[in-house]
This record gives C-alpha cells, structure tokens and sequence, in this order.
C-alpha cells in the first residue's frame, strides 16, 4: 500500500494554528489569490507551495476527493487521530481554545456533512480563525443603528429607512449579538456555512487552475513567475508536457481531456441533486435547518456545478478535433434533462436566481461543444472521417437519447436549450440527406441489377457520381447513425424535423437567445465569465450561426444575433478595459478569419451598404474592437475598407433614367451609367460648392447592378471613402434642406451609429498608442489620420470634430427621447475618444456646450435625467456624460504644464500644431468647476433615482465619486497652493468647492447619505465565484467612497480647515468602516487609511478627541484588531502589512488611550476589568508582542515591513513608558537588534550598488539607535543601564561611520537636474512638483518629487523619458531615491545623537566611548566644513551637530582626555570656524555661537591637557607649538577681529546681537591666554590687537556703556573691562595699555559718575547701581592690580589717584565687613550679606594698597596715600574667620556658578573637612590671604 501523502500543508499542526501563530490556507483565501488582479497574492510563497503540494494536487488530479466521504477505515480518521493527539496539541482548554470542543465540532461536521474527518477538522480550524471576521459581517446592533442614523442626519427616520433605498435592520444589542455569536447552535452553523463556502471555493479553484493549465493564464489575473511554476507544476501532476503548446489542435492530449470530462461529469449529478435536497436529507441537525441556510446549501451546490461545468466546457473546447464518446455524449444529455428546473430559479432568492443565467449559457454551450458541429459539417462533407467506434456518432441510441432530450427540453420550454436544438437541425438533416442519397443510389444499383439479370451481355459499371455527403464517393454502405433517422421515423419524412427548425426560430426566438447569452459573455460590467472563456463560448456560438446559415441565408435576425455574439455585450466604454484573451481564442480575430463569416455576413453587409446603414457599420465598429495589437492587425483591414469601400448600394432617384443596360447576355441586371449622379448636391440657391468640398459624383459610365428585379435599388461599383462619405452626410443631415440628398436623410439612430463608429475607431488607435512601444509623447498618426478621413469632404470651415459638436448641440435644443439619447451617448463618446488627439477643441467646445451649466445658465443634463426612474438609455446617457467628465478632469491635470509650454524640438521632430491652443487657465477653471458641481448633484440624486438594477448604482457611483477625489488630490498633492505659478491654479476653485461641499458647517447630511449607502453596502457578504466584473465594480465603488471620505478628512487636516460636521459623521460610521475590512480584502488599505486620518484629525483637537474605540463598541474593536492582528497572513503582502503597522503607530500617537491599550495589551478594558492581571501586562496576542516577534527574524522580514514594525515599536516606547519593561523581557529582540546593526555595511557601499537599500538600513538603524536609547534612558532609572551600554558600546561601528555625517547628499545632480528642468519647462521648476504633507509618503523613487504625478502632466515631452530612458524621468528617480537616502540619514543622525548621549551619561568614565565621542565631535565639525545645500534642513543639521559635539566635549573634558585627540579636535573645529565668512549676520549667528562656545570648551580642555602632559612626551613639543600657531589665529579672527565687529554692531543697534557674545569672546580670550607658552607670543598678541584697534574698541564700548545700557543696566561697561583685564594679564599688554591712557579713560568716563555715588553695592536698589558695583569690584579694581604688578612705581602714583577718586567704594568695601555685633546701624540690604564678589574686592584692594604703601615709602612725594581702613578691616576679616557658622548663614550668591559651588563638596573633603562646600572654600581662602596680606603690611 502506498505511504499516504503528508498534509502538513494542506492542515498544519493544530497548535500553531490555535494560537493564531498559523493561518490554515482556506480554499477561499486561495481563489482569493489567483483572481487578484494585481497578482501579488498568487506570487505568495505560501500560496505557491500549497498549490504544488503533492496532497493538494491529488484533490485536483482526482476532483471532489477533498471532501472524500467519512470512514473508520479510511487513513484520514487516523490522521485525524494523530492530529488531535495530547502529544500535539495541549489537551486542556485554556484562553484560547478547548480541543476537545474542536474534536467534537469536526466529528459532528464529519457526520452531518459526511464529509471526511481532516477535512471536517481543517474547515473548523478555518472557522475559529475567521471568527473575527464572521463577527463583523454578522448582525448590525442597534447602537450601530443609532450611530448610523445621527451620521445620516435622520434621527427621527424609522429604523429600516434611515438610508434612502438601503432597509436596515438593527433591534439587537450588542450584548446580545454577542452572546448568540458565542452559543453552541450558532458556532455549528457558522461552521457549516464555512464548510458550504470552502466547497464553493474548492469548486472555484478547480475552475481557475485549469484555466491556468489550459490557457496558460488565470482568468482575471497577468501572467506571474508563480503563475508558470503554478502551471508547470500541474501539468506534470496531469501527465502534460509543459512545453506542449496547448494551442495547436494537433498536441492537445485529447484522451486525457476526455477521462478528464468524464471524471467531472461523474461529479456534476451529485451537485444537482444536493441542490434539489434540501438540508435536511443531508443532516439531522435541526440546528442547521434555517432558511438562511438553505437558501445556502442551493447556492453552494449549484455554483459548485457551474464551476465543474466551466472544467467541461473548457476540456471538450480544446479537443474538438474528436467527437466525443458514447458514453460521455449520454452521460451530458441525461444530465441536460436534469437541468430543467433552472427555468424555474428566477423566484429564489437574488443569490440563487443570478445563477440561472450562468447554468443555461453552459449547458448551451456545452451540449453544442459535445454535438462539435464544425466537425460534425466536416464530416458530412467528406472532409474528416471518424477515429474509433466509440465516437457518439457511431452510437445510435445515443443519437436518439440527444434527440429525445432536445424535443422534451423544447416542450417545457427550457430556453437554454433552443440554441441546441437549432444545431441539431443541420445535423439531422445531413444525416438525411446522406441517408437518401444512399438510398436513391441502392435503388439505382438494383435497378442496374435487374437490367443485368434481364440482359447478361450488360456489364454494370458503378457510375463515379458526384461526391456525396456521407464522406465516400461510391459507398452506400449503411451508416451507424441510419437507426436512429429509422428509429425516429426521420429516415423518409423530414417534416419534423423542419417543423422542430419553424419552432426554435419563429416561436423560440433562438437568435434572441443567442443574442441574450451572448451579452453577458464579454467583458462588460455585468459578465458572466472571465473574457477569455466568454469568448470560447461565443465562438461556439459563431460556429452555430456559420453551419446554420445555408438554411436560414442573411436575415435581420442571425444578422443582429452574430452583433451580439461578436460584440458580447461589450460597449465603447469597456474598450479600456484589460483583456487578457489569447489572440487564437479572441471571437474577433477568429470570425475575420473566417471565409464562411466573412462571405457570409461581412461581405454581404457591405453590399448592402449604405441601404441597410446599421449592420456593415456595426460589423466595423465591433470587429476594430479586437484586442489584437500587433502590427499586422485586422484594425488596417477594416481602416482601408472604410478608406476604399469598392460599392455603394442606394435607391436609384425616380428622376435620373441615364442608364443602359450592360452584360444583358448574363441576364445579371446590369446597368452603366450615362451621366454623373451627384450623391450630395446642394440646392439651386447654393449650388456651388467650395473647391475643397467633395460632393461624391457617381460618373458616368459606372457600371451596376439592380439588387432586386422590382424597385430601383441598385449597387454601384463605385470606389469611395466611406468615412468621409459619413461625414458628409453627418454634415448634411445638420441642414438637410440645403441639399438634395440621394441617400436620404440619416434618422437617429443611423447617426448615432456613425458617430459611435468614429468614436471607437479613434478610440482604439488611442489604446493601441498607449500599450504600443510607441512613446506616449506622440500622438496615434491612425487616430488623426481617422479624424482627418472623415473630414475630408466637409468644408475649409468645417471638420467631423465641428459636425459632431453641431450634432450634439441640435440633438440638447430639442427633447430626446430613446434614439435621441443614443445619438448624444454616441456624441459623449466621441468627444471622449478625441480628447486624448484634440484635447483644445474638446475644451473650446465644452465651454459653450449647453450640457454643463456655463455661467449662470443651468446645465442640460440635469434635465435629461430629472425622473426618479432612470430608464437604460438615460442611465447610459448619464454614465457616458459622467465618464467624460472625469476624462476631462484627468486632462486637465495632465496639461497643466503643456498648456503653457512650448516643447523644444530637435530637427527632426516637427510639431505641426498645438493641440491645446486657444485653450486658456479661465475656461479650464470654469469648466472643471461645473464638472464638479455637476457631479455633486449627481451625487445628492444618487438617493433618489430608481435603478434597473443594483449593478448601475454600483458604476455610477464608482465613477462620479473619484471625480470629486481627484480633483482634491490633483490640486493639494503637490506645489505651493499659495505659489504665483502654482501648478493646478486651473483646479483650485473647483477643488474647493467640493472641499466647502462636504466641510462647511452648513453641509447637511444630503451629500454624505450615498457614500454611508456604499459603506453599509459594502458591509453586506458579496463573496461571488462568477460575475467577476460585477465584483469588481462592487469593490471599486467602495474604494472609491473610502478613497473620497480619506480625502475629505485629509484635506481638513492639511489645510487647519475646521472639519468637526463630517469627522463627527464618519466617526459614527467608523463600525461600519471596520466591517468594511473583513468583507472584502481590497478594502483593507482603503478602510484603514480612512480610520488612519480620522485619529490623526481628532488628535490634533485642543479638547479629548473622539475615541474610535468607543464609536467602534467592545465586541466591534475586538474583532476589527483581532482581524488586524492576523498582518495579512498567509499571505504577508509587505503593502498591506505596511499599512497595518502604520495605522498601529497612528493609535499609539494620537491620544486614543483605550485603542492603544488593546493594542499594546491585548486585552479589552471589559477583559482587563474581568481578570486579575495587570493592566500594562501585555499578552502573546498584542500587536506588541507580534512586532517583537516579527524584529527577532529582522534580518528575513522585507525592510519596508521591518521599517513600518520599528515605527510602531518606537511609538509605543515614546507614547507609553511601560512598554519598555515589555521590550526588556524580550531578549532576543534586542539580541537581534544589535547583531542587525552589527552586521550592516557602510552606507558609502551599499548606495553604489542599491540606494533605496543603504536608505531602509539607515532609517532601520534609526529606530534600532532610538530604541537602544530608550531602553538606556529607562534602565538608568533603575540603576541597571551598566551591563546593557557595556554591551552596546561593542555594536556600534555603523553608527561611528555612518551616523554623523549625511553624505548622500548629491549636491551636483539638484542644483544640474534643477537647472535642466528650468530651461527645458520654461516658466516651471522643480519646486511645482515638490509633493505636499497632504499624503503620507515613503522613501524610494517618489518620496520627494511626485513622480507619478509628473508622468502624467510631463509625458507629453519626448525628454521626459529620453531615448534610452535618460530623461528627466530617470533624474527624478534619482533626485527622489538621493533626497531618501538624505532623509534617512537625518534620522539616523539624531537618533545617534539621542543614544551617544545617553551612552556617555550611563558610562561617564569609559574609555572607549571618551574616544567615541571625541571621535563623534570630530566628525560632526568636519561634516560641517563639507559644502552642503543651504537649504533650512541642513542649517539645521549643522547647528544640531555643533550642539552634539559641545555636548560630548564637556562631558569629556573633565576626564582628563589626552593631549593629541583635544588637539586634533581644536584643528578641526578651527578650521571650520574659520570656514564661516560673516558669523555675525542673522542666519549664522546661532550657529556660530554654538562653535565659539565648543571652541571655548575644548581651549579649556587642550589647556589643562597640555599642563598636565609630561614633557618627555612623545611629541608633546610639537603639539604645544601646532596649538599656539592655532591660538594665535583664534585671537585674531575670532577675539580680536570679533570684538571690534561685535562693539561696531553694538554702536549700530544691531538686535540679534547680546552681551552674552562679547562675554562669550571674552572667555574664549581668557581661555586662549590659559595655554602654556601664550606669554612667549606677547609681541604677536600686541600686533593682533594694533591691528583690529582692539583695545581702542574696548575703551570706547567703556566710554559709551552708560548711552547703550539696557534697561539702565551698563553691561558693555562691565564686559569691556573684562576684555581689557583679561589683556592686561600679560605684561607686555598691561605695560600698553598703561601707555595708552587707559586709567584716564576709566575716570574720565561718564561711568565714572555713577561709580562715585555713595548708594553703589552689590544689593543697590536699582540694576544699574548693582552692575556699577560689579564694573568697580571685577574690572576696574583687578584691572588696576594686574596694570600695578606690570609697571610698579612707574604707574603707581595713577593707580592710587584712581583709587583715591572712588572714596565711597573704598569705604564701603571696609564697612561691608564689619562685624554684625556692632552697636552701629547697619544697612540690612547690604552689609547683612557677604558675596564671594565683596571678599574678593577688599582681597585686590588689600594687595594694591600694600603695594603702594611699599612703593610709598620710597617716594612719598609722587605717590599719593590711599585712603582705606586697613586695620579696621583686619579685625572684620579675623571676626568673619573665627566665626564660620555666621558666615555661612550669612554668605550669598551672586550667580548661577556660585548657586552650583554651594551645592558642590569641597575641592578636597579630606583635607578641609571644616567646609561644607565649595563657595565657601573659596570665599574663606580669600579672607586668609586678606588677613596674611593686611598683617604682613602691619608688620612691615
């Protein structure tokens, strides 16, 4: 016994597929997948591998045995066994699941479906997955009622009417419809319904697989590579060779098609007769006996047939060069007569009755296929013979079955039928025929016979005779089939059988029922079948129209019948729909060439022409719409027949007699003319005509024929030009009373048929220009050259473009009623059709047309539509204008930019006119503008129009809604709204009155009552096998509602528009929009982009915004997140995982607390009030939980999923603390995140090869970098960050290379692609297509730029693309992937930033990341002196990075760096502050400042590590020279070129400078002046200052300190003097600025006033009093020390003269002292309170005065005493000393650095441990060195 097959595929193991972590492959989820018109799905891995699992293909190889009957025997029961078993699958019930309640549903499903247990188990498996889903689409609560109804504004509406033609049912709580969801009876129904939709389903696969196999492609989807590996694989499962060509009859495995149908055929009765039983003789459950379920189970059953049917009909269409069997011939028949109850569905429900049509067309086309009437004819005729015996034709009881059944079908007057029987005629008849010739012959042989029996000299010789139809010459054997014509009594009285040929086409009307199945086998909205199979089918229907045409000959009716099977319903507007039909099997291509068709039909149509006007040119119209686009096409057929038509056949006028008789000898009626017949000729009054006008003269002596032998109609071989012959008539028929017309006058409905020949012919050229390899900057030559045929015989003025528009504008004066509206449908066409070749006369020519409402006057359409009922030819009207509409919208964005430029040409490209001239911004404005009011009462009529059917309501609202979208998204999707040469300037008005339409508060509810209709529609199943287009239609109604509603609430958002009326209505219909996302998963995208932008509008309200949890219900969110959680498994399309990680992130970040919390948690408030966790705990189901699962493969997920995943972890870390703790428990997450950003390559690398790949890894090391961030920020919190940044800091090479510096930035290609565009787009620049915020965008190819956009409006200029796609195109794609790549380097950048910052806080004392961020610093100076776009974001960047690098100096400065890192930090960052030119001009001065305060830091820094570095150092020498070189330039450009500029921009009133700048260029100067050796440089340090006359400066900033102050604070006075104290520091300065009358200046100046006034302290009363105090204490009093020290007795006598002009200071300084036990008063605001500032005064003071006292003595004469109570203040000093505890209560601070000394511990707490901090350290140092200066001079 073979081992059976593995199912693991087919049904994984249950455990995984419980938990959630599997979704079983259903066989609706893989229809699903290989009817995605995209064909994404099917290019699914998981799909590929099920389809080509040994298992699956056996359920195909041998059909139905996926529901294989139950069975203890049977090795599914122990595969069951095993599957269910303990050791695989946990066996307690837990939260998730009881697998005991699993096993039972199975085996109850197992016995009342009797269906196999694996099977029953996986459709249960199916079930518990879906339930998310299944509770959404199932019943409506009424608190979703009542939200409905306040949305819909009809809140006193009763419950079934509160949506115009929509009845809703709502009576049930939400509570209830949970309860009854969660109850057994209901689960086993659920279950049981699941089981009835997988055998649909499976049935649907089956179907689409072999189309795949037998067409080499899936009915609606494009060929794939999964689709050939698909095919492949199944051809070889079937025992095909794939290189077989399937096409040529001659390959095709006929015997295996045959046991193929067979094998369907065996199945088919089983679906019948299951169809016609009802539930209960299936199941004894009375649970399952709904009639909801019934309704079900026939439904099931029969499109389980239809699809089984579909297999046959597609086997016996490619194997007709073989009758088929007996037994198969038997076997369909017997079941023919089981199909006759599907006349009778019509009264079941919509879901059962919309089967009926499909069924009939297949047992038509079948049954025809089985009786092979090509061959059939072949045969008859001798040309085939037969191949075996077992041919059905051999078989004559068979013969007699076939013919039984047809008579019995005709007799209960099954319709489908009559086709059949019809071809069964010719048949019977030829076995007749065959059988009387036979016979006549026998006859004759025996009368030969006799003669030679009468007369023996006579020798019978057979005669030859003619060859008869029996397929021999001489034979008159008898045939197999001579039974049944005898059996029948067929054999001498053919009369029934005529009589059955009167029925089926007098009274069966079976060319309209050809007719009728035709229709609904093409590619309309309302087909049946995929068009490839609706064309096989409507080929065997031409097959029947061509055997049966001898006997009927050329008649209205097979005429019209052979328009419907070749057109298939198909109509000018589904030209451009994609068909994917195979040429060989196209109906058109095959029916012209075809001889029999042709000779038959087409040729005799044109014979007949222009008598019978409609049939030759309907066969033109319909045959040019072949989807044949090859160069040698029937297109140029047709187009050079029209162009050369050979005759014309026409009524002889009873006025002209100038004719002879010719070839009077082959009595043919001919004649020759003898004089010119004018065809056209104007009256007498105009009887001239123009030299360009052709008149069409028949001349004389052409020769004819008289058609008929009574009457005068006539064919004349006359070569003319039946095009423009039409457009000579079309004209004439405008002003028919101008000519004499021989032709007559064209009625309605001829001229509706001209034109829509026109139409369709321009049209298709169109198409085939676009899908041709032809640029799409060229306009279609054929299509012009049409146009231009046409107007050929019409008048200098006039051309076919000019009559049409004429035409249409009689056809609005008047009323039209049926044919009139066709003529104006056909004129809409053709309008439409030349819009792409002469979009400037369309435009000029809709501007005055009546149909829109043009200024003030009301618009034609409304009142051709105006009934409730829209009759066929209105709605077709409707839908024509409505589609115009929106081409014209299109065209006017396209040629936005053409309108208004002129190409540039090479030579040899000529443009020979503009096609858009004439055509200006005013009418395109006005134009669009009525469109859209137009489509808005469209719109607000959509409630109130009676449709025929739900179809038309379906199309129309799919397309007048995009209208409205596009007209939004066009105009706010890219450009400057507010720019003078804004881009869609045309589409602004019109944009903005559909924006007030629906945003102004005055709205109403009207305009949104048809887009809930769709919404709640949309929410109802629609799950469909067949009527693919329908479905179509269906779904894109819906997305275009969901597309327009986005719209609308993004666009609010976009322009801060207040949007409170229909946000508050589409958040009352967000359930319904969550139901939308399990009801059909194209809508998904839509639906969740709707939801996205409604939380991102409500977030950014002032007050709490709306919660969508609450709008959405308990049971509702549930599901909608669970439905979500599921990420598009199986499938993991990265587009639509995408854009469910992204509206993930949008709940975390937009204040939806609750949404967010079951996200993160998993859990429900209900859930988390129910159980005893914790609230912030997450479970294994959370959308948390998923993502860290998903980032532990980071390295396997595609980026874009990666990207999307990390966006939402990062949210969530930022939004909501807690889930940090989460990520912590995770860790091979963060494993995996660093071995991610371990493993990447440098950027540089990867961009060269792929640059969208070097952006995704930068934007994914981003998230990572800010993730680790995060995780440090956290852990430090807790005192645990050590061990994960000690781990960190071994992972971050990417970072160290690539995280400072955005080198992607391709300066040359913009400023070169900027410049190029601007001259080739004259008028236009890049910035026009910049793309706005109003839609979220993604790195790659359209991230900046909107390339799709520009496709379109640009596509018109050869350049675009270029010859070798090198145009602009392909430097828009660059610009887009570099400004990506920049993008994500930016990002990268700071969240490098982020985690190096919280790096160095967590390892302060790491010598390794002292280095890194040394390292960092540099890089980020050194990025700064590369030339960058001066754009603002990269101004930005650079001061961010200078910020980075002044912060990772100081943090790096205190650790004693070395020596060599700090100097070669100092060298990069001076050569990029030398880099800038003006550093004090508005736009650098921010960043400029950050770079001085960096430059002083790291001056301190080199300062300290040049002091400390040993001199035997290894180059230490020449790194102390290198830094005083580079200390010298600073002190020039930056200390003294500065301060001259900064004290000439002070003097001006400059604003944006401050006085922290010079206070900032004094700490540089201190630092610089800090460096060892500096006093070596002194003689280059005097000629700095001489040359930028620094100290003149200062002194004159000093002077005029007191005229600048701010707010009366002298600042410039204080910080200039602190400027000259920091110089006079060095001797040689000190000595010079002594010499330059420094002291003078200092009491000459108005300063000096104040400083003498007695009320000047450290706490005077006013600002200015108090900063006089810091002039004297820190500038001039240390400034006259540091010049004493300098000069000695030389300067003394000044300095105690300058002293002695301050008696006040000099006093108080001493009384600020005095101890507080003093009897005295004392001033509480001053000498209370000691500063470090007052101690360090008296300790400058005391120096000085002992100096001078010492110089005194030894020239008492010339130096002056000062007048200072020494002694006095040395008892103070010794008070304060011996009493510390008072004067700590009594010291005070004077600043931010002395608040920090306070609360710092002493320098050395060990040695001076008698300090409690640092400020009082100092402060107490001070007054020691005081009292040992004041008692050394006491001594002395």
């Amino acid at each position: 016994m073979a081992e059976p097959l593995s199912d693991d595929v087919y049904l994984p193991p249950l455990e995984p597929c419980l938990k959630g972590e599997t979704v079983v492959l259903s066989w609706k989820l893989v229809a699903s997948a290989l009817t995605d018109p995209s064909g994404h799905r099917q290019s699914s891995r998981a799909v590929i591998d099920y389809l080509t699992d040994p298992l699956v293909q056996s359920f195909f190889t041998k059909p139905g045995s996926a529901f294989d009957p139950p069975g203890d025997k049977t090795p599914h029961h122990a595969a069951f066994v095993k599957k269910t078993a303990a050791i695989h699958v946990t066996p307690t019930s837990n939260d998730k699941y009881d697998i005991n309640v699993i096993k039972e549903d199975a085996l109850w499903l197992s016995k009342n479906a009797r269906i196999n247990e694996i099977a029953a188990l996986r459709v249960v498996v199916i079930e518990f997955q879906s339930r998310p889903q299944n509770q959404l689409l199932g019943p409506i609560s009424n608190q979703d009622v009542a939200n409905l109804r306040e949305a819909a504004g009809v809140a006193n509406a009763q419950t079934t009417n509160i949506l115009p033609g929509f009845k809703i049912g709502g009576t049930i709580d939400a509570a209830e419809i949970q309860a009854n969801f969660e109850k057994a009876d209901s689960r086993k129904r659920r279950i049981f319904q699941t089981y009835l939709d997988e055998c649909c389903y499976y049935a649907a696969t089956n179907d689409y697989i072999f189309t795949l196999m037998l067409q080499e492609s899936l009915p609606t989807s494009p060929t794939t590579e999964a689709s050939r590996e698909i095919r492949k694989s199944y051809l070889e499962a079937y025992g095909m060779s794939p290189k077989q060509p399937q096409k040529s009859p001659g390959d095709t495995p006929t015997k295996t098609f045959h046991a193929l149908v067979t094998q369907y055929l065996n199945l088919i009765p089983d679906s019948i007769s299951r169809s016609q039983a009802p539930i209960g003789n299936i199941s004894k459950d009375e649970d399952l006996q709904t009639e909801e379920l019934n309704v079900r189970w026939v439904q099931t059953w029969l499109t389980e047939a239809l699809h089984r049917m579909i297999v046959v009909f597609q086997l016996l269409d490619l194997s007709s060069e073989v009758f088929v069997s007996a037994q198969v011939a038997q076997q369909w028949f017997s079941l023919v007569s089981a199909f006759s109850f599907l006349d009778q569905l019509q009264g079941f429900p919509d879901s059962i009755a919309e089967l009926m049509a499909p069924l009939q067309c297949l047992v038509c086309v079948i049954s025809l296929s089985v009786l092979n009437l090509p061959r059939m004819m072949a045969f008859f005729e001798g040309e085939v013979d037969l191949n075996t015996d077992d041919e059905y034709l051999a078989t004559s009881s068979v013969l007699e079955h076939i013919h039984d059944v047809l008579e019995h079908a005709i007799d209960i007057g099954s319709s489908y039928a009559v086709p059949v029987l019809f071809a069964w005629v010719p048949v019977v008849h030829a076995m007749f025929s065959s059988y009387q010739e036979r016979a006549e012959r026998r006859d004759a042989i025996q009368n030969e016979k006799a003669v030679e029996n009468y007369d023996s000299s006579t020798q019978m010789i057979p005669s030859l005779g003619r060859r008869n139809s029996a397929g021999s010459i001489t034979t008159i054997d008898k045939r197999r089939y001579d039974d049944f014509l005898i059996n029948k009594s067929l054999d001498r009285d053919f009369r029934r059988v005529q009589h059955l040929a009167v029925v089926v086409t007098d009274k069966a009307r079976v060319y309209d029922v050809i007719a009728s199945m035709s229709s609904y086998l093409g590619v309309s909205d309302g087909a049946i079948f995929p068009a490839s199979i609706g064309s096989r089918m409507r080929i065997t229907f031409l097959d029947l129209l061509k055997v049966t045409y001898p006997f009927v000959g050329y008649k209205s009716e097979p005429v019209y019948s052979l328009l419907a099977v070749l057109s298939g319903g198909q109509g000018y507007w589904d030209l451009s729909r994609p068909n994917n039909t195979p040429v060989d099997q196209d109906v058109l291509t095959l029916a012209l060439q075809d001889e029999v068709i042709v000779e038959s039909y087409f040729h005799q149509a044109l014979n007949r022409f222009p008598y019978e006007f409609i049939p030759f040119l309907t066969l033109c119209r319909i045959l040019y719409c072949s989807p044949n686009l090859t160069q040698e096409s029937n297109h140029e057929l047709i187009f050079r027949l029209l162009q050369k038509t050979p005759t014309l056949t026409f009524t002889l006028p009873d006025h002209f007699n100038d004719y002879q008789l010719a070839y009077e000898e082959d009595n043919s009626n001919g004649f020759q003319f003898l004089e010119d017949l004018p065809l056209l000729q104007p009256v007498q009054s105009r009887k001239r005509t123009t030299a360009e006008e052709e008149s069409f003269i028949i001349p004389a002596g052409t020769y004819g024929r008289f058609i008929v032998d009574e009457g005068r109609i006539v064919r004349m071989e006359y070569e003319h030009s039946a095009l423009a012959l039409l457009g000579k008539r079309l004209d004439a028929n405008l002003v028919a009373n101008k000519y004499n017309l021989e032709l007559g006058v064209l009625s309605t409905e001829e001229t509706a048929e001209a034109i829509s020949l026109l139409a369709t012919l321009v049209r298709m050229e169109c198409i085939r220009t676009d899908v041709s390899d032809e640029k799409s900057a060229e306009l279609s030559e054929t299509a012009l050259a049409i146009v231009g045929e046409a107007s050929r015989a019409l008048p200098r003025t006039k051309d076919i473009i000019s009559v049409v528009c004429d035409t249409l504008d009689s056809l609005l004066d008047g009323e039209p009623e049926s044919q009139g509206l066709n003529a104006l449908v056909a004129c809409l066409q053709f309008l439409h059709a030349i819009l792409p070749i002469c979009p400037g006369r369309v435009w000029s020519y809709m501007s005055r047309c009546v149909i829109l409402s043009n200024q003030g006057q009301g618009g034609r359409l409304a009142r051709l539509v105006g009934n409730l009922d829209l009759s066929d030819v209105r709605y077709e009207f409707l839908t024509s204008a409505v589609r115009l509409f929106s081409s014209l919208i299109d065209s006017a964005m396209s040629s936005s930019v053409r309108r208004k430029t002129t190409t540039k040409t090479n030579g040899r490209q000529k443009q020979k006119y503009d096609v858009w001239l004439g055509v200006s911004d005013k009418i395109v404005t006005q134009i669009s503008l009525s469109i859209v009011r137009a489509a808005m009462d469209v719109l607000e009529s959509l409630s109130t129009w009676r449709f025929s059917s739900d179809l038309d309501r379906m199309v129309l609202v799919r397309d007048v809604v995009p209208i409205m979208d596009n007209v939004i998204l066009y105009t706010f999707s890219m450009d400057d709204v507010k720019s003078k040469t804004f881009l869609m300037s045309a589409l602004e008005p019109a944009a903005k009155y559909v924006i007030d339409s629906f945003l102004a508060p005055s709205a109403g509810s009207l305009r949104i009552q048809p887009l809930l209709v769709t919404l709640v529609a949309a929410t109802q199943p629609f799950g469909r096998t067949v009527y693919a287009n329908r479905t179509e239609a269906f779904a894109a109604q819906t997305q275009a509602v969901l597309g327009l509603a986005r719209s609308l609430v993004r666009i609010a958002n976009y322009l801060d528009q207040p949007s409170a009326t229909v946000e508050h209505q589409l958040f009352k219909a967000t359930p319904f929009v969550a139901r939308v996302c399990a009801c059909h998963d194209a809508f998904r995208g839509p639906a969740i982009e709707l939801l996205e932008a409604l939380v991102i509008s409500a977030g950014k309200s002032t007050g709490e915004p709306p919660s969508l949890l609450g709008y959405l219900g308990p049971q509702t969110s549930r599901s909608f997140l669970q439905l979500l959680s599921t990420l598009d498994r199986p499938f993991n399309q990265a587009q639509e995982v995408n854009t469910i990680w992204r509206f993930f992130s949008t709940i975390v970040r937009n204040r939806q607390q609750w949404m967010a919390n079951c996200l993160l948690t998993g859990k429900t408030p209900r859930d988390v009030k129910n159980s005893n966790s914790k609230p912030t705990e997450a479970s294994s189901s959370s959308a948390l939980a998923s993502a860290l699962d998903r980032l532990a493969s980071i390295s396997k997920i595609e980026e874009s999923e990666a990207l999307s995943i990390l966006d939402f972890i990062t949210s969530a870390q930022n939004f909501w603390p807690w889930t940090i703790f989460t990520l912590q428990k995770n860790t091979n997450f963060l494993a995996e995140l660093r071995r991610f950003v371990r493993e990447l390559k440098p950027s540089a690398i990867t961009s060269k090869s792929n640059t969208l790949q070097a952006c995704n890894e930068a934007r994914i090391a981003a998230y990572i970098a800010e993730i680790f961030a995060m995780q440090l920020f956290h852990l430090r919190q807790i005192g645990k960050a050590d061990t994960f940044a000690n781990e960190l800091t071994r992972d971050l090479d990417y970072y160290l290379r690539d995280g400072v510096a955005v080198s992607g930035y391709n300066r040359g290609l913009h400023v070169n692609f900027a410049r190029n565009f601007s001259n080739q787009y004259t008028g236009w620049t890049l910035d026009n297509f910049k793309r706005t915020l109003l839609e979220p965008r993604s790195l790659g190819v359209d991230f900046y730029y909107a390339l799709a956009f520009a496709d379109k409006i640009l596509g018109f200029d050869p350049g675009w693309i270029g010859p070798r796609n090198n145009g602009f195109r392909s430097e828009m794609e660059k610009a887009n992937t570099n400004l990506s790549l920049v993008d994500a380097q930016i990002s990268l950048y700071h969240a490098w930033e982020f985690l190096l910052l919280e790096l160095s806080t967590c390892l302060p004392s790491s010598e390794t990341l002292k280095k890194h961020s040394l390292q960092v610093a540099q890089q980020c100076l050194e990025a700064n002196e590369e030339t960058q776009s001066h754009d603002q974001v990269f101004e930005r960047l650079a001061e961010s990075r200078v910020n980075l690098a002044l912060v990772l100096v100081q943090r790096v400065v205190d650790n004693a760096p070395s020596a060599g890192d700090i100097t070669q930090l100092l060298t990069a960052l001076w050569a990029t502050i030398s880099s800038v030119q003006e550093p004090y001009t508005l736009e650098n001065i921010s960043l400029y400042r950050t770079l001085l305060k960096l430059l002083y830091v790291t001056l301190r820094a080199q300062a300290r590590s040049l002091t400390n570095a040993s001199p035997d150092t290894h180059g230490a020498g020449l790194t102390a020279a290198t830094v005083s070189q580079t200390v010298l330039s600073i002190l020039d450009l930056v200390v003294a070129k500065g301060f001259r500029t900064l004290v000439s921009l002070v003097h001006d009133s400059q604003p944006s400078i401050l006085p922290s700048d010079i206070a900032l260029l004094n700490a540089i100067l201190q630092a610089c002046l800090c460096i060892p050796g500096m006093d070596q440089n002194q003689t280059q340090l005097l000629n700095i200052l001489a040359t930028h006359d620094a100290v003149q400066a200062a002194v004159s900033l000093y002077s005029w300190a007191d005229k600048l102050a701010d707010q009366g604070d002298p600042i410039y006075g204080e910080l200039s003097l602190l400027f000259l104290l920091e110089l006079s520091r060095m001797s040689l300065v000190a000595e010079q600025l002594a010499c330059d009358g420094l002291l003078n200046h200092i009491t000459s100046a108005n300063l000096a006033t104040y400083l003498r006034r007695s009320n000047v302290k450290p706490f005077a009363e006013s600002i200015g009093l108090q900063r006089c105090y810091s002039i004297w204490a820190k500038g001039i009093v240390p400034l006259l020390l540091n010049i004493l020290m300098a000069l000695g007795t030389t300067i003394a006598p000044e300095v105690a003269y300058v002293l002695n002009q301050f008696p006040n200071l000099m006093r108080a300084s001493v009384d600020r002292f005095e101890p507080p036990d003093d009897g005295r008063r004392r001033d509480r605001n001053d000498r209370d309170y000691i500063t470090l500032l007052s101690v360090s005064e008296i300790h400058s003071l005391a120096l000085m005065t002992r100096i001078l006292d010492a110089l005194r003595a030894n020239n008492a004469r010339d130096i002056p005493a000062v007048e200072w109570d020494a002694a006095g203040l040395t008892e103070s000093v010794e008070f304060w000393i011996d009493r510390r505890k008072l004067l700590r209560e009594r010291l005070v601070t004077l600043g931010p650095r002395e608040a920090e000394w306070r609360s710092m511990p002493p320098s050395d707490p060990a040695k001076h441990k008698q300090y409690e901090n640092k400020l009082e350290e100092k402060v107490l140092e001070q007054l020691e060195l005081v009292r040992l200066v004041l008692e050394l001079g006491v001594e002395e």
